[in-house]
C-alpha cells in the first residue's frame, strides 16, 4: 500500500512551505516513486484520448457518450497532474536542501 503524501498535502504543494516544515532528507527514491506513479498513468491517458477522439468521429451526435468520455479524460488528467506536482515538489525540496548544504545543486 503506498504511503500518503502528508508533507505534500500539509504544505499545499508549496515547495517553500514543505522545505520549512521538513528538515530531514528527501531521498532520490521519493522522486523516482513519484515519477513512476506519473508514468504509470500515461497509458490510461492515451487510451482515454483515443476513445474520446473515436467517439467524436464515429458518433458526433452522441452527446452523452462524448460527455462521459470527456469526464473520464479529465479525471485521469487530474490524477496525472497531481503526480506531476508531487514529483516536482520533492525535487524542489531536494534542490533547496542541496543548496543549504553545499551552496550549489546538481539537479
Amino acid at each position: 500500500m503506498p504511503r500518503e503524501a502528508k508533507l505534500f498535502s500539509s504544505s499545499a504543494g508549496s515547495v517553500v512551505r514543505g522545505y520549512l516544515k521538513f528538515r530531514a532528507n528527501i531521498t532520490p527514491r521519493w522522486i523516482r516513486n513519484a515519477q513512476t506513479s506519473r508514468k504509470r498513468i500515461e497509458p490510461e491517458i492515451v487510451r482515454s484520448l483515443s476513445a474520446l477522439k473515436r467517439v467524436r468521429k464515429t458518433r458526433p451526435r452522441a452527446r452523452v457518450a462524448i460527455k462521459d468520455a470527456d469526464t473520464e479524460l479529465k479525471a485521469i488528467l487530474r490524477r496525472w497532474e497531481t503526480a506531476y506536482n508531487k514529483e516536482n515538489f520533492y525535487r524542489g525540496i531536494r534542490i533547496l536542501l542541496e543548496l543549504q548544504r553545499n551552496g550549489t545543486s546538481n539537479l
